[in-house]
């Protein structure tokens, strides 16, 4: 088994073990809650802005979404030539998620704030898991036309152009938050 590790605002993982079969994506998603409790919205921020372990160049973030890519594949040697038998990939998504503990007890329009910013914070989070989902797509799919004219070759070549798509969607993803301002610019901004 080969192993490389690559660190960046997403964290993203991927690694080369041979497999039998080609499919989509397998999607592992998971989600961490940090408590919050307050009966206003001032109180709400305040607890977010406390609570919340999501702290990047200085600032404090209300949710946070990484995703992670394993892919593998294996081929197959004849007359000459390796080509790829065929690919499968995994994402394993962690989302990072404000819960707020008392809202039973709250009035009803501090209630349909919340909802309103929750329900914008979840899309836009959500749209950081599609990245992660698109990206191991992309290399399910480019990767399982690969051909090279002895099988090491073929190895260095998909880890290569698995690696580039990475990149790609880790490009995007950062453009994508600061097209949205982290999704402020959709909604996801509380009080």
């Amino acid at each position: 088994m080969k192993k490389l590790i690559l660190l960046s605002k997403t964290s993203i993982l991927f690694c080369l073990v041979s497999s039998s079969a080609f499919a989509t994506p397998k999607v592992n998603i998971n989600t961490e809650y940090y408590s919050i409790h307050g009966s206003t919205a001032n109180e709400l921020r305040n607890e977010m802005n406390t609570k919340s372990s999501i702290k990047q160049s200085g600032n404090t973030y209300d949710a946070y979404t990484s995703w992670f890519v394993n892919w593998r594949f294996n081929w197959n040697e004849s007359n000459g030539l390796c080509s790829m038998m065929s690919v499968k990939s995994t994402v394993k998504v962690n989302f990072t998620l404000p819960k707020w503990e008392n809202s039973n007890s709250a009035k009803v329009n501090l209630k349909k704030r919340w909802a309103h910013y929750y329900n914008a914070l979840i899309a836009h989070e959500n749209g950081h898991k599609d990245f992660g989902i698109n990206a191991a797509k992309e290399i399910e799919n480019r990767l399982s036309v690969l051909a090279a004219k002895n099988c090491s070759s073929l190895k260095s070549k998909a880890n290569s152009l698995g690696k580039k798509i990475i990149d790609k969607y880790v490009v995007l993803e950062k453009k994508y938050d600061k097209n949205t301002n982290h999704g402020m610019k959709n909604g996801a901004v509380f009080p």
